[in-house]
């Protein structure tokens, strides 16, 4: 199982690991998981392709 206890990147919340959607191309690993940021209001959580990652 993967285990992943670093904080979010861009506001330092507690992240969770979540069922990858689907890979992408530009993505660099095969890990499993995405990671997900508890914090509702991180920049994390908006849509479009230049949201960052947690």
């Amino acid at each position: 199982m993967y285990q992943d206890h670093q904080p979010c990147r861009v506001c330092g919340a507690e992240v969770q690991p979540r069922p990858r959607r689907e890979p992408t191309r530009t993505e660099a690993d095969d890990t499993v998981d995405e990671r997900h940021c508890t914090n509702p209001d991180c920049a994390t959580h908006g849509d479009g392709p230049d949201a960052p990652t947690p």
